[in-house]
């Protein structure tokens, strides 16, 4: 059989690669050319619009004769993409150790507020590029990633700079599509935590790049699936993984993508203990940066605002990979991430021992209870009009006694301030940027 077929839509089934069809695709409902069968509806829709169209019988499933009696499961174009026990472009040099130098870049070169104008613009220059490049995919355009490397290597400088400037404005971005900004920011927190660890700015671009890409083939999925509040069944969460095997695909064409990418992509959601998918990969099998990957995706989706599952405070979070140290991933890895990022990062809502809130600006990796903070409310939780950021590790003026240290984190919504709110308060505050903005 050929590998693509004509066929008549009244022969459409779950599970088959719709390569072409029989008019133009912007003349038809469909976001992007080529796509997957995976409800009745979208079955409906075809034969609504067209009267035969074009199927690939290498990627999805083949006709079936009218005299068989047996239907396809929808399960079969996943298990089709999820049929290889091992992965494609994983090699011996990805499992090398690779040589950490942590201390490389101990000290900020510059404060936070001299760095964070230029990294505001930097910021919002990647995640423009990577949600046009989520927007393309959808509506049937080429992979073109040129410009997104380029602005990432931007941010790379930036965070070596100062790396709580991409923090804080990375928890601030919590508006708009889950899937981007998570992106985004896993991303931003891959390039801190590789700071740390001392890779150098190739290293650092590469695991950027990586992360940034690591979802791209939820582009193929179904926005409904996505964005369901609801516990997915079996045959839903097997559709949903199937990203892993369609972002290598999409990418793998592309000339511009380097290998290091999609080895991140292929392997950000495997697991050391051998519970990760797409293959299982146990421990060392299991790249590095495909390790980072998985670790900075996990953390942002638990202490993120979305349709489904609980938000984490960072702390909790924090704690949370703590327990699973040499189960989801090693000692190691964990114990360096929190080093790394800290127990409250730039961005975090504390509470203080004194029971006043505030907002840390800048994380101190050296005394984690003392960062330096932007006060938000008193200790009776009156709303203060300060102009100044605190250094909790540093006593006031001819005094002797400690300042507050952080009691907890909070979420917004535990002072009546959703994440949406304190977003926009901050960004029109004219103190919050004279302080901090400059």
């Amino acid at each position: 059989m050929l590998a693509q077929e004509k066929i008549r839509v009244n022969q459409i089934t779950v599970g088959m690669y719709i390569h072409k069809l029989d008019r133009p695709w912007v003349e038809t409902p469909f976001a992007f050319q080529g796509f997957y069968v995976r409800t009745k509806h979208e079955i409906q829709e075809l034969q609504r619009f067209c009267e035969y169209v074009f199927i690939d019988c290498e990627k999805g499933v083949q006709p079936y004769k009218e005299s068989e009696i047996s239907k396809p499961s929808p399960l079969l174009v996943a298990e089709k993409l999820q049929k290889k026990s091992k992965p494609s472009y994983v090699v011996a040099s990805d499992l090398k150790k690779i040589v950490l130098d942590i201390g490389r870049y101990e000290k900020n070169t510059k404060p936070f507020k001299k760095e964070i104008n230029n990294a505001k613009i930097l910021f919002s220059d990647l995640s423009h590029s990577i949600e046009q490049i989520s927007f393309n995919l959808r509506v049937g355009k080429k992979l073109n990633i040129t410009e997104t490397k380029s602005h990432a290597k931007s941010v790379v400088a930036s965070v070596i700079k100062n790396p709580n400037t991409m923090i804080w404005l990375s928890r601030l971005k919590n508006q708009g599509d889950y899937t981007y900004n998570h992106s985004l920011r896993s991303s931003i927190l891959a390039i801190v935590f590789g700071r740390y660890l001392g890779l150098s700015e190739e290293e650092l671009l590469s695991l950027a790049t990586g992360v940034l890409l690591a979802d791209i083939g939820k582009t193929k999925i179904q926005r409904t699936l996505l964005n369901s509040s609801k516990e997915l069944t079996n045959s839903e969460k097997i559709i949903l993984k199937s990203h892993v095997e369609l972002g290598v695909e999409m990418l793998a064409t592309d000339k511009n993508v380097d290998h290091s990418t999609l080895v991140i992509v292929e392997t950000h959601h495997e697991r050391i203990d051998g519970s990760g998918y797409p293959y299982g990969l146990v421990g060392a099998e299991i790249p590095f940066f495909g390790q980072i990957a998985g670790l900075v995706d996990v953390f942002d989706a638990i202490t993120s605002k979305k349709s489904y599952g609980k938000q984490m405070t960072s702390a909790q979070a924090m704690d949370w990979l703590y327990s699973q140290k040499d189960k989801l991933f090693s000692s190691k890895i964990i114990e360096d991430f929190i080093q790394a990022i800290g127990l409250y990062p730039a961005g975090t809502i504390v509470e203080l021992t004194d029971n006043s809130i505030a907002l840390v600006v800048s994380h101190n990796p050296e005394k984690r209870l003392r960062p330096e903070v932007f006060l938000i409310k008193d200790s009776k939780k009156n709303n203060l009009n300060t102009k100044k950021t605190i250094d909790l590790s540093k006593r006031s003026f001819l005094s002797k006694v400690d300042r507050p240290m952080v009691k907890k984190a909070l979420l917004p919504e535990a002072i009546n301030l959703t994440q949406e709110k304190l977003s926009t308060a901050l960004k029109q505050s004219a103190q919050v940027r004279k302080v901090l903005f400059g």
